[in-house]
C-alpha cells in the first residue's frame, strides 16, 4: 500500500515537473518571437505580439543576428 501511493506522488512530480518545463519553455519562446520575426521580415509579426511591442522596438540595430 505504501509503495503504491509513493508512485502516486511520483507520478504527480513528474507530472508537475513536466508542466512547468513547458511554461518554461512557452514563456522563453513568446519572449523571442517578436525578434525573430523582424529579422525575417517587418511583416511577419502577427496582430498580438505587434501590439506589445512594435518591430522598430523588437528588432535590434544591427543586422547580425545574435547567438
Amino acid at each position: 500500500m505504501r509503495q503504491h501511493m509513493l508512485n502516486g506522488w511520483l507520478v504527480a512530480a513528474l507530472i508537475a515537473l513536466v508542466c512547468l518545463l513547458g511554461i518554461t519553455a512557452y514563456m522563453a519562446i513568446s519572449k523571442d518571437l517578436p525578434r525573430v520575426a523582424c529579422m525575417r521580415g517587418p511583416n511577419a509579426i502577427d496582430k498580438k505580439a505587434a501590439q506589445r511591442e512594435s518591430c522598430s522596438t523588437a528588432c535590434c540595430d544591427s543586422t547580425a543576428p545574435s547567438a
